[in-house]
């Protein structure tokens, strides 16, 4: 059953079949209702007047747990290629051949991985103060 919110205002307006298109798409995209839509983009229009002159930009629930889930993946591989290149390095270190060139090379790819994990690590911080802001408000 569909949630049905009651509102005592009612906005009407006059679009192109490409604007409503345009709407509906986005609306669908987003998981979204047209009215749900269309409210939270009044409120970035009202709740930010500069915000409405750069054309604004609309983040939903929704679209940073996705982004959320797809940095625990990079880390899931970034811990799965430490393990590899650890245990070569292992194998190295213990004498299953001489190749000290190998082993700096495999020191530098872990620290390129530390690097990456730290650019990731500053991502999901920066994703978790958007998160935490309520750039849109209201219910």
């Amino acid at each position: 059953m569909t949630k049905v919110l009651k509102y005592g205002n009612v906005l009407t307006a006059r679009v192109s079949d490409a604007d409503f298109r345009a709407v509906c798409e986005r609306a669908d995209e987003e998981g979204l209702t047209r009215s749900e839509y269309l409210r939270y983009i009044v409120r970035l229009v009202a709740d930010d007047a500069a915000n409405a002159q750069r054309g604004g930009v609309l983040l939903d629930g929704r679209s940073m747990r996705k982004l959320s889930r797809e940095l625990v993946k990079w880390g899931h591989h970034y811990n799965q290629g430490m393990h590899a290149l650890n245990s070569i390095k292992f194998a190295l270190d213990h004498g299953r051949g001489d190749l000290e060139w190998v082993s700096g090379k495999l020191d530098e790819c872990a620290l390129l991985l530390a690097q990456v994990d730290e650019g990731r690590a500053d991502i999901a911080k920066s994703i978790s103060s958007l998160e935490a802001r309520a750039i849109v408000g209201g219910d």
